[in-house]
This record gives structure tokens, C-alpha cells and sequence, in this order.
């Protein structure tokens, strides 16, 4: 809430314009009275419906006079609302909690504006505003910045300073999703949001400087500019993360590059080469982490400590944390590492840790959530930041600030202990339904859920049903926010719609051996668009050379399945496979079903086996459904709405799918015509492949010059 200008000279100016307008005032009260009221929104019970963006004009000329004024107060100390006020109301349903901002700024007189929530006769006051228009607007109209409400009614009523009257307009924008909070540490203004900010996707904060990635991947950012920590570089771009040192900021680019900007006393904004492509960034007061998609932990910046010199033999990392003068990383095995400052211990995990899923790092403390949901701490604990409550519950999320430490539990609640000096382990009431959360200094931010399908339910809750990109985000506000393909526009992501994850058991098979085959059949089965992983494992006489079990998928891919592997010993033999896509989809019939046959071969004698014998087989793949029957990656519908397939006998089907052969030889792609993408899938499988991979135009497990010139010799548009 911004505060209400108080000067003097105003005010007098004021008083001259009541003595001007009380006698009209007068003579309307003559005429109207409270019964006789009929107009839209002249009480609360008949309020007019609020809406987003315009709103008005409506004179309160002819309303009746104001019931109960409302009084000034700290908040607002400027409403002097009198008997003679005449006001409006409207109400405005939020189908879940956000962020409310009105603007009566082009209203054409001195407007004094309160904001209830509850009903009609059982209000309660929960915003105001008197002069807020100013120094951007006119001195005197009305504006209120990102009110945080909750689901439901709110009531919005207008009047004039001492009973003036005029046209009320006004504007009113809400923020029902990726709506930015921020609580604590204000003095140099990194809690106090932008109303333009909204929707972001995360946020950052340093010492005293905040940062959000906003839904569209520009960067905005707001408190301590001293060192232009708060002035993004022209040409950054788009970016997918940020984070928030002491007195300098960093941002990972969508091109997996990054950019820092900000002090550099130490080189911490002085990305080094050869970092390959970034995953993720850390920072700590003066230098910079980022993580490679190879696991590879890289810092620079200050290093008095070694804070910033990665140890030899760290292996794989999958997280990294920063303190003032320490690095902390979660391995891929689950286990914690730290190195740098260790005075209070913040680089020695518990012993019996356990297996961490993800960690966060204050000043001198560290923090670790546990793959059980439960939160560990070590390090300085001058402000219990590490005394983790012990009635805390199941947490999704942690972050660590100076000396306080936050916790996002799965029922989209925070909880917060350690320093709270400036309020900064006090989330505000709005506070209740949020989605990610950082910590900085003495403040904590926090970012908060969306309705996108308007069901009245939080999306946090049914992320499980409609989330199936696993991008933590509900599918519709991926789509909304165009992050993701939505091309029959039904609120999912077309790539979860065209590739889904396959991970089948055949169960146990038997008995094996002589005459005694076994058949492993999926019924409509999903065609393979990467490596299929076969796992076989069977139990009988395998012990010599002539015994083993053939495997034919369509086509028979493995003559010496498992021979020789023992006779009749009580640990299974087994053999794993890594089938090509066209080997495993050569196994899928015309009646749709996927089908395995295990032949063994006639030394194979199940007889002797006197504790049986069987077979068992699981895989494991990405395929494509039927709506992408081409495995192109792109929705069959969508394909054939833009031209870019035939469909002669509109059946939603490409012709091409149709056929039981390939039409057009080279048509690597799909898209009915032989050209450069199907040429770049060639060279880029050149060499030793798969019988029939793509490229392979001979089908001779060899992709070459014979293979090349098929392929120009099929160039242009298929005859169908």
C-alpha cells in the first residue's frame, strides 16, 4: 500500500473547493432520499460487478448519502469521509487468492476508495487509498497496488474527499497466478514489488536487491541499485533462471549461457570459458556457482576460503547452494558435499544425513531436505536458523536467508524460523497458496499458485493429473503463458499428448524348453521413437553352446539369447538388449499388438530343470501415440489443419500412416516430401547402423554413398 501524500498547501486548496460545491451538494440531498435509491451500486447489497480493465463512469451525483463512513486511520489518513459523502460500489469475485490492483486516476475528482472482503453487513476492511495517484498521476485520485485478497467477494467502495462528487472510472487488473510476495527487510526497497511484475515463474534475492524471471523470460528487478545489480544488460534475452548475490546479479540464458551483471570487485560477474552448457546457478555475497548439464560444478569470484575452488574427484552434481564464504552441492547419489569457510561447521554435514533431494545455504548455515520430506540444518545458529521445528511436516522446498531459514511445505504453506528482526519469517495472510520461494538477507520471497482451469482448486494440489510435461507447473498454465505447443488447443502439452513413457513386465512365462515356446504380446502398442531397452531373464538348461533361446519381434533380432549362461542354476540368466526403434516396431502388427516370441532351441531341455522353468521380459521406452501415427513429433491433427500431410479420405490419419509400406522412400520426416531435413537425418547417421534406421535406404545396416544417392534420386515432392 502506497502512502498518502500529506502537505499542507493541498489541503487548503481543498477546503476552497468545498465551499464551492457544498451548495449543490445540499440541494441533491434535498431531492434523493435513501429509500428512493434504485441505482446500481448505490448500497452494498446491490453493488455493480467489477471486471477486469475499465470500469465505469458513473456519477455518484445522484447517490444517496454515505451510511457508516468510513473512517481515516494510519493507513490512510486522508479519506474525510462526512455525512454529506455519496458513495458507489462495486464487487469483484476472485476465483482464488492473488493480487488486486485499482487505479482511479482517470476518475475527474478527489476519489477516497476502501476495499472490504466478507458480505453485506458482516464487512471487513481490508485496503484503502486516498491520493496515490501522485507523483505519476493527479494529486488526489485513488490508486491501490496489488492488494492481496483472498477467493471470494471483495467490496470496493468509492466516495469523494469531503463529499465531492464527479465521474468515477477506474481500471482493475488481478494477478491470479505467479503473483510475486515479499516480506521483511524493506529499506532499500527489494520487497516492495513493481504492480508490473506479475506473472512470474521465480525469484531471487540478495542482500538487498530482489530479482524475478517473469512467464515470458525477461528479467525484472527492483531495491539496491548502487552497483546497477538492478539494471538487466541490454541483449540479455531470454532466460530460464536467476539468482541474487550480495551486490550482483546472474541469469542463465535460454541458450544455456550466462550473464552476470553488478559489482565485480571480486570477478564474481566474469562468467570463465568453458563452462559448456549451464543447468543451473548459485551465488553466494561474492561469487558465482553454475552447474553443467554434465554435472560439473564451475565457480568463480572471491576464493580467500576456496569457496570458489571446485575439489577433484566431486563427481556428478545434481544441486549447488551458496553462502557468504562457503558451496554446498547435493551429489547424484544423494549425499551432501561442501567446501569454502567451515568456521560454524556449515561444511560438515550430520553424520546420518541420509539421501537429500535438494539444499539451500544462508550466510553460514545449510540446509537439506530429505528425500522423506524432512528438513536437516547445520552451521551458525546464533538465531535458531538450524532448529528446525519439530511439528514441521512434509516439506517440497527450502530456502535459506542470512540468519533464517523457509520452508515450503506440500500443502503450499510456508514455515519459518531463525532471525525474524524484520519480519522476514512472517508470511503476510495471502501467503497460504505458494508455489516457490528464495531468501536473502533479512527478507523472504515467495511466488504464489494459479486457477488456470478455473475449478475454484489450487493447481498445486492437481499437478499429479495435470502436470504431464513433470515441469511442475499445471498444463494450462503452461499453455496459457505459451511455454509450451498447445496446437488442438486443449489445455495440454502436445508433447505429452505425441511421446509418453513406456515401462511394461511380461510377468513370468513357462514352462520353457523344448516344444515349449513362449509368446509375450502388448496389445495396441506404442510405436518407439527412441531406443527400446529389453530385459530378459530366464530360468532352465542353458549350459552349452547349442542352447539358448532365439528372440523374434517381427523380425528376429537375437539368435544366442542367453546361451550358455548355466544349467539350471538357481540365479536367473539374463541379457539385456537395446533395440533400434524400426526393430521394435517391426513387432507391431496390423492389429496393432506388439508381440515377442522366445523359441528355444532343441538342446534346451526344460526337463531338467527340477525347479522349473520360465522366462521373463520387461522394457522400457519413449513412444508416440497414435495421434502422432508418424512419429514426427508433431500431433497428426495438427499436421493435417496445416497442410503440411494429405488426408485424401479426411479421417484425421495422414495417407502416409496408412500404408503397410513406406510410400515415399527417404521421407525420413513425414512431411510428403524428400528434402533437406531428410537429408540432414541421413549424414547425421552416416556410417554403421541399425537394418532400416533412418538413412539406411538399402536396408543393409550401413548408411554410405549408395545410401546417399538413393536418397537424391527421391528428391522432391512423394507420389502418392
Amino acid at each position: 500500500m502506497q502512502t498518502s501524500v500529506n502537505t499542507t498547501a493541498p489541503r487548503i486548496f481543498r477546503l476552497a473547493r468545498l465551499v464551492i460545491a457544498i451548495s449543490p451538494i445540499l440541494a441533491a440531498a434535498a431531492t434523493v432520499s435513501r429509500a428512493d435509491a434504485q441505482l446500481a451500486g448505490d448500497e452494498c447489497s446491490n453493488a455493480i460487478v467489477a471486471v477486469a480493465g475499465a470500469n465505469g463512469p458513473v456519477a455518484n451525483t445522484s447517490y444517496t448519502l454515505s451510511a457508516n463512513p468510513p473512517e481515516n486511520n494510519g493507513e490512510c489518513q486522508f479519506l474525510n469521509w462526512t455525512s454529506l459523502t455519496r458513495d458507489v460500489w462495486w464487487v469483484f469475485d476472485a476465483p482464488v487468492a492473488g493480487k488486486l490492483t485499482l487505479e482511479f486516476c482517470a476518475s475527474n475528482f478527489d476519489t477516497s476508495v476502501v476495499v472490504y472482503r466478507g458480505s453485506c453487513g458482516a464487512l471487513e476492511r481490508i485496503g484503502c487509498d486516498d491520493d496515490a495517484c501522485a507523483p505519476a498521476g493527479p494529486l488526489y485520485q485513488s490508486r491501490i497496488d496489488r492488494l492481496a485478497i483472498d477467493s471470494g467477494k471483495v467490496f470496493i467502495r468509492v466516495g469523494g474527499y469531503d463529499g465531492e462528487t464527479g465521474q468515477v472510472r477506474f481500471s482493475l487488473s488481478y494477478a491470479a497466478h505467479g503473483t510475486a510476495e515479499c516480506w521483511g527487510n524493506n529499506t532499500n526497497g527489494q520487497c516492495a514489488v513493481p504492480p508490473s511484475v506479475d506473472p512470474v515463474t521465480a525469484l531471487a534475492t540478495g542482500s538487498n536487491h530482489t530479482v524475478a524471471l517473469k512467464v515470458d523470460g525477461t528479467v525484472a528487478c527492483w531495491g539496491d541499485n548502487f552497483y546497477g545489480q538492478c539494471t538487466p544488460p541490454v541483449g540479455l534475452g531470454t532466460a530460464v533462471a536467476v539468482a541474487a548475490g550480495g551486490l550482483h546479479t546472474v541469469a542463465l540464458k535460454l541458450d544455456g549461457t550466462v550473464m552476470c551483471w553488478g559489482d565485480n570487485s571480486f570477478g564474481q560477474s566474469n562468467p570463465p570459458a568453458g563452462l559448456g552448457a549451464v543447468v543451473s546457478l548459485a551465488t553466494g555475497a561474492y561469487h558465482t556457482i553454475a552447474l553443467a548439464s554434465d554435472g560439473s560444478v564451475h565457480c568463480w569470484g572471491y576464493n580467500e576460503f576456496g569457496q570458489s575452488t571446485t575439489p577433484s574427484g566431486l563427481g556428478p552434481v545434481t544441486s549447488i547452494a551458496a553462502g557468504v564464504l562457503h558451496t554446498a552441492v547435493l551429489k547424484a547419489d544423494g549425499s551432501v558435499a561442501a567446501w569454502g569457510n567451515n568456521f560454524y561447521g556449515q561444511c560438515t554435514p550430520p553424520v546420518g544425513l541420509g539421501t537429500a533431494v535438494s539444499i539451500a545455504a544462508g550466510d553460514y548455515h545449510t540446509v537439506a531436505l530429505k528425500s522423506n520430506g524432512s528438513v536437516a540444518c547445520w552451521g551458525a545458529n546464533g538465531f535458531g536458523s538450524c532448529e528446525v521445528p519439530g511439528s514441521l511436516g512434509t516439506v517440497k522446498a527450502i530456502a535459506a536467508g542470512s540468519n533464517h531459514t523457509v520452508a515450503l511445505k506440500s500443502d503450499g504453506t510456508i514455515a519459518c524460523w531463525g532471525a525474524n528482526g524484520s519480519g522476514q519469517c512472517n508470511p503476510p495472510r495471502s501467503a497460504t497458496t505458494v508455489a516457490k520461494i528464495a531468501a536473502g538477507g533479512n527478507q523472504t520471497v515467495a511466488v504464489g499458485i494459479y486457477d488456470c482451469d478455473s475449478n475454484r482448486a489450487v493447481d498445486l494440489l492437481e499437478l499429479a493429473a495435470n502436470d504431464c510435461n513433470n515441469n511442475g507447473i499445471h498444463d494450462c498454465w503452461d499453455v496459457n503463458d505459451a511455454i509450451v505447443e498447445d496446437c488442438n488447443g486443449n489445455l495440454r502439452d502436445d508433447t505429452c499428448e505425441k511421446q509418453i513413457s513406456v515401462a511394461l513386465d511380461s510377468g513370468i512365462l513357462g514352462p520353457i524348453g523344448y516344444l515349449a515356446p513362449q509368446t509375450w504380446t502388448i496389445a495396441n502398442a506404442v510405436s518407439a521413437v527412441d531406443t527400446v531397452t529389453l530385459r530378459v531373464r530366464a530360468h532352465g538348461d542353458f549350459s552349452g553352446p547349442l542352447e539358448f533361446i532365439r528372440l523374434v519381434a517381427g523380425i528376429q533380432f537375437d539368435e544366442q539369447a542367453l546361451g550358455g549362461s548355466g544349467d539350471c542354476v538357481a540365479i536367473p540368466a539374463f541379457e539385456t538388449f537395446l533395440l533400434a526403434p524400426e526393430v521394435f516396431n517391426a513387432g507391431i502388427g496390423t492389429d496393432g499388438a506388439w508381440r515377442l516370441d522366445m523359441i528355444p532351441a532343441s538342446a534346451v531341455d526344460r526337463l531338467r530343470c527340477t525347479g522349473g522353468t520360465w522366462i521373463n521380459a520387461t522394457l522400457a521406452y519413449t513412444g508416440a501415440n497414435a495421434a502422432d501415427c508418424d512419429a514426427n513429433g508433431e500431433l497428426d491433427g495438427c499436421q493435417i489443419a496445416a497442410g503440411t500431410v494429405p488426408d485424401a479420405n479426411n479421417n484425421g490419419v495422414p495417407d502416409t500412416c496408412e500404408s503397410p509400406f513406406t510410400v515415399c522412400p527417404g521421407d525420413f520426416d513425414g512431411d510428403n516430401a524428400v528434402g533437406g531435413s531428410d537429408l540432414g537425418t541421413l549424414l547425421g547417421n552416416w556410417g554403421p547402423c541399425a537394418p532400416g534406421a533412418p538413412g539406411d535406404m538399402d536396408n543393409n545396416g550401413t548408411i554410405n554413398g549408395a545410401d546417399l544417392g538413393a536418397l537424391l534420386g527421391a528428391w522432391g515432392p512423394c507420389v502418392n
